[in-house]
Protein backbone atom coordinates (compact mmCIF):
# COMPACT_ATOMS: atom_id res chain seq x y z
CA UNK A 1 0.00 0.00 0.00
CA UNK A 2 2.58 2.02 0.93
CA UNK A 3 4.58 1.44 -2.51
CA UNK A 4 1.26 2.38 -4.24
CA UNK A 5 0.94 5.86 -2.63
CA UNK A 6 4.44 6.61 -3.23
CA UNK A 7 4.18 6.16 -6.93
CA UNK A 8 0.78 7.95 -7.03
CA UNK A 9 2.72 11.02 -5.27
CA UNK A 10 5.56 10.84 -8.09
CA UNK A 11 2.66 10.21 -10.91
CA UNK A 12 0.77 13.50 -9.41
CA UNK A 13 4.02 15.20 -9.20
CA UNK A 14 4.78 14.44 -12.73
CA UNK A 15 1.65 15.69 -14.04
CA UNK A 16 1.83 18.84 -11.99
CA UNK A 17 -1.29 17.90 -9.89
CA UNK A 18 0.20 18.75 -6.88
CA UNK A 19 -2.01 20.99 -5.04
CA UNK A 20 0.62 22.21 -1.73
CA UNK A 21 1.25 26.35 -1.45
CA UNK A 22 4.65 26.14 -2.83
CA UNK A 23 2.95 24.68 -6.66
CA UNK A 24 -0.03 26.98 -6.26
CA UNK A 25 -1.91 26.81 -10.04
CA UNK A 26 -1.53 29.94 -11.09
CA UNK A 27 -2.22 32.36 -14.29
CA UNK A 28 -0.33 33.02 -17.66
CA UNK A 29 2.92 32.06 -18.99
CA UNK A 30 6.01 31.84 -16.03
CA UNK A 31 7.42 30.00 -13.42
CA UNK A 32 4.83 27.62 -11.40
CA UNK A 33 6.45 27.93 -7.74
CA UNK A 34 5.38 30.86 -5.77
CA UNK A 35 6.97 32.44 -2.75
CA UNK A 36 6.32 31.41 0.92
CA UNK A 37 6.91 33.08 4.16
CA UNK A 38 6.83 30.94 7.10
CA UNK A 39 4.05 31.71 9.67
CA UNK A 40 4.53 31.93 13.45
CA UNK A 41 2.38 29.32 15.39
CA UNK A 42 2.10 31.21 18.09
CA UNK A 43 1.06 34.35 15.99
CA UNK A 44 -2.34 36.19 16.82
CA UNK A 45 -4.88 35.43 14.31
CA UNK A 46 -3.93 37.60 11.22
CA UNK A 47 -5.84 41.26 10.81
CA UNK A 48 -4.94 40.94 7.05
CA UNK A 49 -6.83 44.03 5.15
CA UNK A 50 -6.32 46.05 2.05
CA UNK A 51 -8.03 48.75 0.23
CA UNK A 52 -10.98 48.20 -1.88
CA UNK A 53 -8.98 49.05 -4.54
CA UNK A 54 -7.22 46.72 -4.86
CA UNK A 55 -9.64 44.16 -5.63
CA UNK A 56 -10.65 41.96 -8.36
CA UNK A 57 -10.21 43.41 -12.00
CA UNK A 58 -7.73 46.00 -11.47
CA UNK A 59 -5.36 47.56 -13.91
CA UNK A 60 -1.74 48.46 -12.15
CA UNK A 61 0.59 50.44 -13.75
CA UNK A 62 3.15 49.00 -16.30
CA UNK A 63 6.94 48.36 -15.99
CA UNK A 64 6.58 50.38 -12.54
CA UNK A 65 6.81 49.62 -9.04
CA UNK A 66 3.41 49.34 -8.44
CA UNK A 67 2.50 50.36 -4.49
CA UNK A 68 0.14 47.91 -2.70
CA UNK A 69 -0.94 48.50 0.83
CA UNK A 70 -2.66 47.77 3.99
CA UNK A 71 -3.03 46.48 7.50
CA UNK A 72 -2.33 43.71 9.80
CA UNK A 73 -0.76 42.51 13.03
CA UNK A 74 2.16 45.05 14.25
CA UNK A 75 4.75 43.68 13.07
CA UNK A 76 4.09 41.43 11.28
CA UNK A 77 5.68 40.07 7.47
CA UNK A 78 4.08 40.72 4.85
CA UNK A 79 4.65 39.09 1.34
CA UNK A 80 3.66 40.26 -2.07
CA UNK A 81 4.28 38.77 -5.33
CA UNK A 82 2.16 39.14 -9.04
CA UNK A 83 1.62 35.92 -10.59
CA UNK A 84 3.62 37.01 -13.82
CA UNK A 85 6.92 36.36 -12.49
CA UNK A 86 5.83 35.43 -8.69
CA UNK A 87 8.66 37.27 -7.48
CA UNK A 88 7.88 38.08 -3.76
CA UNK A 89 8.54 41.13 -2.01
CA UNK A 90 8.47 41.52 1.76
CA UNK A 91 7.91 44.33 4.30
CA UNK A 92 7.15 44.42 8.30
CA UNK A 93 4.00 45.79 9.57
CA UNK A 94 4.78 49.13 11.16
CA UNK A 95 3.50 49.36 15.39
CA UNK A 96 -0.32 50.27 13.91
CA UNK A 97 0.05 47.28 11.41
CA UNK A 98 0.45 49.78 7.88
CA UNK A 99 2.17 47.73 5.51
CA UNK A 100 3.36 48.97 2.20
CA UNK A 101 4.77 47.36 -0.69
CA UNK A 102 6.34 48.21 -4.34
CA UNK A 103 5.74 45.06 -7.20
CA UNK A 104 8.03 45.23 -9.75
CA UNK A 105 5.58 44.87 -13.14
CA UNK A 106 6.44 44.04 -16.31
CA UNK A 107 5.34 45.25 -19.62
CA UNK A 108 1.09 45.73 -20.64
CA UNK A 109 -0.50 42.56 -21.50
CA UNK A 110 -4.11 41.65 -22.12
CA UNK A 111 -3.40 38.46 -20.56
CA UNK A 112 -5.16 38.11 -16.49
CA UNK A 113 -2.96 37.49 -13.83
CA UNK A 114 -3.46 36.99 -9.59
CA UNK A 115 -1.75 39.43 -6.78
CA UNK A 116 -1.90 37.60 -3.82
CA UNK A 117 -0.64 38.85 -0.21
CA UNK A 118 0.22 37.33 2.65
CA UNK A 119 1.49 37.64 6.19
CA UNK A 120 3.40 35.85 8.83
CA UNK A 121 -0.09 35.50 11.14
CA UNK A 122 -1.78 33.31 8.37
CA UNK A 123 -3.58 36.02 6.62
CA UNK A 124 -3.82 35.24 2.40
CA UNK A 125 -5.70 37.65 -0.18
CA UNK A 126 -5.83 36.82 -3.86
CA UNK A 127 -6.70 39.09 -6.44
CA UNK A 128 -7.62 38.10 -9.59
CA UNK A 129 -8.49 38.99 -12.95
CA UNK A 130 -5.63 41.64 -12.52
CA UNK A 131 -4.41 43.30 -15.63
CA UNK A 132 -1.18 45.45 -16.42
CA UNK A 133 -1.57 48.41 -18.58
CA UNK A 134 -1.70 52.28 -17.87
CA UNK A 135 -3.58 54.03 -14.98
CA UNK A 136 -5.02 57.26 -15.10
CA UNK A 137 -6.35 59.01 -12.67
CA UNK A 138 -9.57 61.40 -13.26
CA UNK A 139 -11.31 64.01 -11.12
CA UNK A 140 -13.38 67.29 -10.73
CA UNK A 141 -17.19 67.87 -10.82
CA UNK A 142 -20.09 67.36 -12.63
CA UNK A 143 -19.23 67.22 -16.21
CA UNK A 144 -16.85 64.89 -15.43
CA UNK A 145 -19.11 62.69 -13.02
CA UNK A 146 -22.14 62.78 -15.77
CA UNK A 147 -22.85 59.20 -17.02
CA UNK A 148 -22.98 57.27 -20.19
CA UNK A 149 -26.40 57.24 -18.82
CA UNK A 150 -26.91 60.86 -18.72
CA UNK A 151 -28.14 62.10 -15.59
CA UNK A 152 -31.97 62.97 -14.63
CA UNK A 153 -34.81 60.35 -16.16
CA UNK A 154 -37.10 61.22 -18.61
CA UNK A 155 -40.00 59.78 -16.08
CA UNK A 156 -38.59 62.71 -13.82
CA UNK A 157 -38.47 65.43 -16.76
CA UNK A 158 -34.91 65.95 -16.20
CA UNK A 159 -33.35 63.96 -18.30
CA UNK A 160 -29.43 65.12 -19.50
CA UNK A 161 -28.40 62.71 -22.16
CA UNK A 162 -24.86 62.05 -23.67
CA UNK A 163 -25.58 62.16 -26.92
CA UNK A 164 -25.68 59.05 -29.05
CA UNK A 165 -24.76 56.70 -25.42
CA UNK A 166 -26.56 53.23 -26.50
CA UNK A 167 -24.42 53.17 -30.00
CA UNK A 168 -21.32 54.35 -28.39
CA UNK A 169 -21.83 51.90 -25.53
CA UNK A 170 -22.35 49.28 -27.83
CA UNK A 171 -19.30 50.14 -30.30
CA UNK A 172 -16.89 49.50 -26.94
CA UNK A 173 -18.26 46.24 -25.53
CA UNK A 174 -15.64 44.43 -26.77
CA UNK A 175 -12.93 46.28 -24.57
CA UNK A 176 -13.08 44.25 -21.87
CA UNK A 177 -9.57 45.66 -20.84
CA UNK A 178 -10.88 49.40 -20.26
CA UNK A 179 -11.74 49.37 -16.91
CA UNK A 180 -13.22 51.73 -14.34
CA UNK A 181 -13.09 52.28 -10.73
CA UNK A 182 -15.46 55.16 -9.25
CA UNK A 183 -15.05 56.55 -5.94
CA UNK A 184 -18.06 56.80 -4.24
CA UNK A 185 -19.24 60.54 -2.82
CA UNK A 186 -17.55 61.26 0.62
CA UNK A 187 -17.06 64.80 2.34
CA UNK A 188 -13.99 64.50 5.45
CA UNK A 189 -13.05 66.71 8.19
CA UNK A 190 -10.37 63.98 8.24
CA UNK A 191 -7.84 62.01 5.68
CA UNK A 192 -9.67 58.34 5.77
CA UNK A 193 -8.16 54.87 4.54
CA UNK A 194 -10.22 53.48 2.26
CA UNK A 195 -13.15 54.74 -0.19
CA UNK A 196 -16.39 54.73 0.87
CA UNK A 197 -19.60 53.98 -1.43
CA UNK A 198 -17.27 53.18 -4.08
CA UNK A 199 -18.41 50.90 -7.19
CA UNK A 200 -15.70 48.92 -7.81
CA UNK A 201 -14.04 47.95 -11.05
CA UNK A 202 -16.00 47.82 -13.60
CA UNK A 203 -15.37 46.47 -17.91
CA UNK A 204 -16.20 48.28 -20.30
CA UNK A 205 -18.86 45.77 -21.33
CA UNK A 206 -22.54 46.83 -22.29
CA UNK A 207 -23.96 46.27 -18.96
CA UNK A 208 -21.60 48.48 -16.95
CA UNK A 209 -20.32 50.92 -19.27
CA UNK A 210 -23.47 53.12 -18.69
CA UNK A 211 -21.58 54.50 -15.48
CA UNK A 212 -18.67 55.47 -16.62
CA UNK A 213 -18.09 58.82 -16.76
CA UNK A 214 -18.70 59.87 -20.25
CA UNK A 215 -15.30 62.06 -20.49
CA UNK A 216 -13.45 58.84 -19.11
CA UNK A 217 -15.40 56.52 -21.54
CA UNK A 218 -14.64 58.21 -24.05
CA UNK A 219 -11.14 59.01 -23.45
CA UNK A 220 -10.30 55.76 -22.30
CA UNK A 221 -11.40 54.07 -25.16
CA UNK A 222 -9.59 56.44 -27.34
CA UNK A 223 -6.09 55.27 -25.67
CA UNK A 224 -7.09 51.34 -24.99
CA UNK A 225 -7.99 50.98 -28.85
CA UNK A 226 -5.06 52.85 -29.90
CA UNK A 227 -2.75 51.76 -27.60
CA UNK A 228 -4.38 48.35 -27.58
CA UNK A 229 -3.59 47.28 -23.85
CA UNK A 230 -5.44 47.72 -20.71
CA UNK A 231 -6.49 51.01 -19.01
CA UNK A 232 -7.50 51.62 -15.46
CA UNK A 233 -9.38 54.60 -15.00
CA UNK A 234 -9.86 55.73 -10.95
CA UNK A 235 -12.67 58.17 -10.57
CA UNK A 236 -13.05 60.90 -8.05
CA UNK A 237 -15.85 63.08 -9.37
CA UNK A 238 -18.43 65.09 -7.49
CA UNK A 239 -20.67 67.73 -8.61
CA UNK A 240 -21.29 71.03 -7.64
CA UNK A 241 -18.39 71.02 -5.95
CA UNK A 242 -14.78 73.46 -5.14
CA UNK A 243 -11.08 73.62 -6.30
CA UNK A 244 -10.96 74.39 -2.08
CA UNK A 245 -12.06 71.07 -1.44
CA UNK A 246 -9.64 68.68 -3.57
CA UNK A 247 -6.31 70.08 -2.18
CA UNK A 248 -5.28 69.95 2.37
CA UNK A 249 -7.01 72.42 3.86
CA UNK A 250 -3.82 73.48 5.43
CA UNK A 251 -2.21 74.65 1.39
CA UNK A 252 -4.91 76.89 1.39
CA UNK A 253 -3.56 78.83 4.62
CA UNK A 254 -1.01 80.22 2.32
CA UNK A 255 -3.83 82.20 0.16
CA UNK A 256 -5.50 85.19 0.98
CA UNK A 257 -8.18 85.57 2.73
CA UNK A 258 -10.28 86.68 -0.34
CA UNK A 259 -8.54 83.95 -2.55
CA UNK A 260 -10.92 80.92 -1.50
CA UNK A 261 -13.82 80.24 0.31
CA UNK A 262 -14.12 78.81 3.77
CA UNK A 263 -16.79 76.65 5.11
CA UNK A 264 -18.51 79.78 6.84
CA UNK A 265 -18.16 81.77 3.79
CA UNK A 266 -20.84 78.88 1.72
CA UNK A 267 -24.28 78.16 2.05
CA UNK A 268 -25.04 75.30 4.60
CA UNK A 269 -25.21 72.60 1.18
CA UNK A 270 -22.14 73.85 -0.15
CA UNK A 271 -20.14 73.73 2.92
CA UNK A 272 -20.90 69.96 3.39
CA UNK A 273 -18.72 69.22 0.10
CA UNK A 274 -16.98 72.31 -0.45
CA UNK A 275 -15.36 73.60 2.20
CA UNK A 276 -11.81 72.85 2.23
CA UNK A 277 -9.66 69.83 2.20
CA UNK A 278 -13.14 67.98 2.58
CA UNK A 279 -12.50 65.97 -0.71
CA UNK A 280 -9.38 65.66 -0.72
CA UNK A 281 -9.45 63.57 2.60
CA UNK A 282 -12.20 61.76 1.55
CA UNK A 283 -11.53 60.76 -2.18
CA UNK A 284 -8.10 61.53 -2.73
CA UNK A 285 -6.78 60.74 0.05
CA UNK A 286 -7.56 57.15 0.42
CA UNK A 287 -6.43 56.17 -3.34
CA UNK A 288 -3.04 58.66 -3.71
CA UNK A 289 -0.92 55.78 -2.88
CA UNK A 290 -1.99 53.68 -5.93
CA UNK A 291 0.12 53.85 -8.76
CA UNK A 292 -0.65 55.89 -11.89
CA UNK A 293 0.47 57.62 -15.02
CA UNK A 294 -1.13 60.83 -14.72
CA UNK A 295 -4.43 62.79 -13.81
CA UNK A 296 -7.40 64.35 -15.94
CA UNK A 297 -9.24 67.30 -14.36
CA UNK A 298 -12.50 69.07 -15.40
CA UNK A 299 -13.63 71.21 -13.10
CA UNK A 300 -14.09 75.22 -12.35
CA UNK A 301 -17.91 75.78 -13.26
CA UNK A 302 -18.62 76.50 -9.11
CA UNK A 303 -15.19 78.47 -8.63
CA UNK A 304 -16.71 81.06 -11.57
CA UNK A 305 -17.09 83.61 -8.17
CA UNK A 306 -12.76 83.91 -7.58
CA UNK A 307 -11.33 83.00 -11.11
CA UNK A 308 -9.32 85.85 -10.03
CA UNK A 309 -7.37 83.11 -7.82
CA UNK A 310 -8.07 80.45 -9.52
CA UNK A 311 -5.26 79.83 -11.90
CA UNK A 312 -3.19 79.59 -8.57
CA UNK A 313 -5.50 77.69 -6.82
CA UNK A 314 -5.44 74.81 -9.28
CA UNK A 315 -1.35 75.05 -10.02
CA UNK A 316 -1.60 74.78 -5.56
CA UNK A 317 -3.43 71.85 -6.06
CA UNK A 318 -1.23 69.74 -8.55
CA UNK A 319 1.70 70.71 -6.37
CA UNK A 320 0.02 68.90 -3.34
CA UNK A 321 -0.85 65.95 -5.39
CA UNK A 322 2.71 65.12 -6.81
CA UNK A 323 4.00 65.60 -3.32
CA UNK A 324 1.88 63.23 -1.88
CA UNK A 325 3.20 60.27 -4.37
CA UNK A 326 6.37 62.41 -3.97
CA UNK A 327 7.06 63.76 -7.48
CA UNK A 328 9.51 66.51 -6.64
CA UNK A 329 10.33 66.67 -10.66
CA UNK A 330 6.15 67.03 -11.95
CA UNK A 331 7.30 64.06 -14.14
CA UNK A 332 3.23 62.70 -13.22
CA UNK A 333 1.61 65.15 -16.23
CA UNK A 334 -1.53 67.30 -15.59
CA UNK A 335 -4.54 67.38 -17.90
CA UNK A 336 -7.55 69.54 -18.21
CA UNK A 337 -10.33 70.07 -19.50
CA UNK A 338 -11.78 73.86 -20.36
CA UNK A 339 -15.34 74.32 -19.44
CA UNK A 340 -17.73 75.35 -22.00
CA UNK A 341 -20.14 77.99 -22.32
CA UNK A 342 -22.94 78.18 -20.16
CA UNK A 343 -25.18 81.10 -18.70
CA UNK A 344 -25.85 84.38 -20.28
CA UNK A 345 -24.33 86.28 -22.72
CA UNK A 346 -24.03 89.47 -20.43
CA UNK A 347 -22.04 88.62 -18.24
CA UNK A 348 -18.23 87.52 -18.19
CA UNK A 349 -18.47 84.94 -15.24
CA UNK A 350 -17.78 82.21 -17.44
CA UNK A 351 -14.74 83.68 -19.99
CA UNK A 352 -13.13 84.74 -16.65
CA UNK A 353 -12.60 81.07 -15.53
CA UNK A 354 -11.56 80.25 -18.62
CA UNK A 355 -9.28 82.69 -18.79
CA UNK A 356 -7.65 81.74 -15.22
CA UNK A 357 -7.61 77.87 -16.56
CA UNK A 358 -5.43 79.18 -19.54
CA UNK A 359 -2.97 81.23 -17.41
CA UNK A 360 -2.47 78.25 -15.18
CA UNK A 361 -0.70 76.44 -17.88
CA UNK A 362 2.17 78.54 -17.54
CA UNK A 363 2.06 77.72 -13.65
CA UNK A 364 1.87 74.36 -13.82
CA UNK A 365 4.87 72.01 -15.70
CA UNK A 366 4.20 69.33 -17.31
CA UNK A 367 0.06 70.33 -17.89
CA UNK A 368 -2.07 70.66 -20.90
CA UNK A 369 -5.58 71.96 -21.43
CA UNK A 370 -8.27 70.62 -24.20
CA UNK A 371 -10.54 73.49 -25.41
CA UNK A 372 -14.37 72.47 -24.97
CA UNK A 373 -15.12 76.17 -26.98
CA UNK A 374 -17.60 74.36 -28.95
CA UNK A 375 -19.39 71.91 -26.99
CA UNK A 376 -21.74 73.83 -25.01
CA UNK A 377 -25.81 73.29 -25.09
CA UNK A 378 -27.86 76.09 -24.27
CA UNK A 379 -30.55 73.84 -23.88
CA UNK A 380 -29.30 71.49 -21.71
CA UNK A 381 -27.08 74.30 -19.79
CA UNK A 382 -24.41 73.16 -17.89
CA UNK A 383 -24.31 69.50 -18.47
CA UNK A 384 -23.91 69.63 -22.02
CA UNK A 385 -24.64 66.39 -24.20
CA UNK A 386 -21.45 65.94 -26.45
CA UNK A 387 -19.23 64.31 -24.07
CA UNK A 388 -17.38 62.51 -27.24
CA UNK A 389 -15.41 65.62 -28.43
CA UNK A 390 -13.65 67.00 -25.32
CA UNK A 391 -13.19 63.47 -24.69
CA UNK A 392 -11.70 62.27 -27.36
CA UNK A 393 -9.46 65.35 -27.58
CA UNK A 394 -8.42 65.00 -24.06
CA UNK A 395 -7.19 61.24 -25.32
CA UNK A 396 -6.34 62.45 -27.95
CA UNK A 397 -4.07 65.12 -26.32
CA UNK A 398 -2.80 62.15 -23.73
CA UNK A 399 -1.35 60.25 -26.81
CA UNK A 400 0.02 62.60 -27.88
CA UNK A 401 2.57 63.86 -25.16
CA UNK A 402 2.58 60.37 -23.66
CA UNK A 403 2.70 57.66 -25.98
CA UNK A 404 4.57 59.44 -29.07
CA UNK A 405 1.41 59.93 -31.26
CA UNK A 406 3.12 63.05 -32.78
CA UNK A 407 1.04 62.27 -35.63
CA UNK A 408 -1.93 63.45 -33.74
CA UNK A 409 -2.52 67.33 -34.01
CA UNK A 410 -3.51 68.31 -30.87
CA UNK A 411 -2.44 71.99 -30.25
CA UNK A 412 -5.42 74.55 -30.08
CA UNK A 413 -4.84 78.03 -32.15
CA UNK A 414 -3.67 80.74 -29.44
CA UNK A 415 -3.23 84.18 -29.56
CA UNK A 416 0.27 85.00 -30.77
CA UNK A 417 -0.10 88.90 -31.40
CA UNK A 418 -2.84 91.42 -32.26
CA UNK A 419 -2.05 94.89 -34.45
CA UNK A 420 -4.70 97.54 -34.28
CA UNK A 421 -5.40 99.98 -37.30
CA UNK A 422 -7.55 102.49 -36.45
CA UNK A 423 -10.80 100.67 -35.59
CA UNK A 424 -10.05 97.47 -36.90
CA UNK A 425 -7.75 94.90 -34.61
CA UNK A 426 -6.23 91.89 -36.65
CA UNK A 427 -5.14 88.96 -34.49
CA UNK A 428 -2.32 86.54 -35.26
CA UNK A 429 -2.06 83.32 -34.07
CA UNK A 430 0.40 80.51 -33.21
CA UNK A 431 -1.07 76.79 -34.52
CA UNK A 432 -3.19 78.29 -36.82
CA UNK A 433 -2.79 77.03 -39.68
CA UNK A 434 -5.79 76.15 -41.68
CA UNK A 435 -7.49 78.50 -39.59
CA UNK A 436 -11.46 78.93 -40.48
CA UNK A 437 -14.74 79.60 -39.57
CA UNK A 438 -17.38 77.48 -39.83
CA UNK A 439 -19.89 80.01 -40.66
CA UNK A 440 -20.92 82.92 -43.35
CA UNK A 441 -20.29 85.35 -39.99
CA UNK A 442 -18.50 85.13 -36.65
CA UNK A 443 -20.24 85.61 -33.38
CA UNK A 444 -18.93 86.59 -30.00
CA UNK A 445 -16.41 88.98 -31.17
CA UNK A 446 -16.54 92.50 -30.36
CA UNK A 447 -13.59 95.86 -29.96
CA UNK A 448 -12.89 97.75 -27.07
CA UNK A 449 -13.14 101.63 -28.26
CA UNK A 450 -10.94 104.32 -26.66
CA UNK A 451 -13.59 105.03 -23.77
CA UNK A 452 -13.44 101.49 -22.80
CA UNK A 453 -17.04 100.25 -24.16
CA UNK A 454 -17.24 97.62 -25.82
CA UNK A 455 -19.05 96.87 -29.14
CA UNK A 456 -20.21 94.27 -31.38
CA UNK A 457 -17.63 93.89 -34.14
CA UNK A 458 -17.57 91.90 -37.64
CA UNK A 459 -15.00 89.61 -38.49
CA UNK A 460 -13.56 87.38 -41.37
CA UNK A 461 -10.31 85.03 -41.65
CA UNK A 462 -8.03 86.66 -43.98
CA UNK A 463 -4.46 84.35 -44.54
CA UNK A 464 -4.86 82.80 -41.40
CA UNK A 465 -5.59 85.76 -39.38
CA UNK A 466 -8.56 87.26 -37.33
CA UNK A 467 -9.52 90.43 -39.01
CA UNK A 468 -12.47 92.68 -36.43
CA UNK A 469 -13.91 96.05 -36.83
CA UNK A 470 -16.91 97.68 -35.87
CA UNK A 471 -18.25 100.91 -37.23
CA UNK A 472 -18.98 102.24 -34.05
CA UNK A 473 -15.09 101.96 -33.18
CA UNK A 474 -13.24 105.04 -34.36
CA UNK A 475 -10.19 103.61 -32.17
CA UNK A 476 -10.09 100.41 -30.96
CA UNK A 477 -8.24 99.43 -28.10
CA UNK A 478 -8.99 96.29 -27.01
CA UNK A 479 -10.48 93.01 -29.28
CA UNK A 480 -12.48 89.81 -27.76
CA UNK A 481 -13.53 86.90 -29.10
CA UNK A 482 -16.43 84.69 -26.98
CA UNK A 483 -15.33 86.75 -23.82
CA UNK A 484 -18.74 86.27 -22.44
CA UNK A 485 -20.44 83.20 -19.85
CA UNK A 486 -22.52 81.77 -22.75
CA UNK A 487 -20.60 81.54 -26.03
CA UNK A 488 -20.68 78.65 -28.97
CA UNK A 489 -16.92 78.75 -30.39
CA UNK A 490 -17.13 78.72 -34.37
CA UNK A 491 -13.60 79.14 -35.84
CA UNK A 492 -10.87 76.21 -35.82
CA UNK A 493 -7.87 75.56 -37.07
CA UNK A 494 -7.22 73.01 -39.97
CA UNK A 495 -6.73 70.10 -37.05
CA UNK A 496 -10.57 70.89 -36.18
CA UNK A 497 -9.66 72.30 -32.56
CA UNK A 498 -11.25 75.59 -32.01
CA UNK A 499 -10.22 79.27 -31.11
CA UNK A 500 -11.10 79.29 -26.96
CA UNK A 501 -12.63 82.53 -25.63
CA UNK A 502 -9.98 85.68 -25.26
CA UNK A 503 -9.51 88.94 -24.45
CA UNK A 504 -6.78 91.62 -25.70
CA UNK A 505 -5.93 95.17 -24.83
CA UNK A 506 -3.73 97.65 -26.48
Amino acid sequence: MKLFKSLLLIVALAMGTCSCEDNEPVVGKHPSKTPTIEIDPYAAPSTLWMPVLLSDGMVVQQNSNATLWGKTNPGATVLGYGSWDNKGVTTTADTDGRWRLDIPTPAASLEPFVVTIKDSHGGSKSVKDVLVGEVWHFAGQSNMEMPMRGFGSVANGNYQPVTNADKEIAAAASLPHLRYFKVGYCASDVPLDDVRDNKWWRASIATEAKEFSAIAFFCGRKMATELNIPIGIICTPYGGTRIEAWMPAERLKTFDANDYKTASELSEAAAKKSAPGLLYNGMVHPIEKYTIRGWAWYQGESNRDNSHAYARLQQAMVEEWRKAKGDTKAEIPFYYVQISGTGKNTDTYGADLIQAQWDALSLIPNSGIVTSSDCGDQVQGIHYPNKKTPGERLGNLILHDVYGRTDLQVAPPMVESVKYEGGKAIVSFSNGEGLHATGSTIPYVQLVDAAGNLHTATATIVNGKMEASSAAVAEAKGVRYCYMSWHLSTVFNGAGIPLAPFKHSK
